[in-house]
């Protein structure tokens, strides 16, 4: 794959269905091109919605006539979400509306000069 040029790889790309491969670098479509076998979200994306109700046929899944294909893939192909502990700002952010009077902060301890 090193010796092809980046047309070569992108047309090799478009052949495996590779989504978005217009806009990836060569290193990034070397690295795809070279793995064994695609990630599975490369797959996901390129699936119609007859395709995954096929997948869902094979899992034994009911009730999927009605959804939408976003729907469909979620429940198909959960995400593996952590919950996280929120981001550090997100904690700040309940302090944002608390008033201080100004009138007793001392102007040393915030770096503000009286004039």
């Amino acid at each position: 794959m090193d010796n092809l040029s980046l047309v070569e790889l992108k047309q090799h790309a478009k052949k495996l269905r590779i989504k978005q491969y217009y806009i990836m670098k060569r290193a990034q479509l070397i690295e795809l091109l070279t793995l064994a076998e695609l990630p599975q979200s490369f797959k996901v994306e390129k699936m119609t919605i007859h395709q995954l109700r096929a997948e869902a046929k094979k899992k034994n899944i009911k009730g999927i006539w009605g959804l939408k294909r976003e729907q469909l893939v979620d429940i198909l192909f959960p995400k593996n979400v952590d919950k996280a502990a929120p981001d550090q700002d997100e904690q700040d952010q309940g302090k944002t509306q608390e008033h201080h009077d100004p009138d007793n902060h001392n102007p040393e301890n915030v770096g503000v000069e009286d004039m």
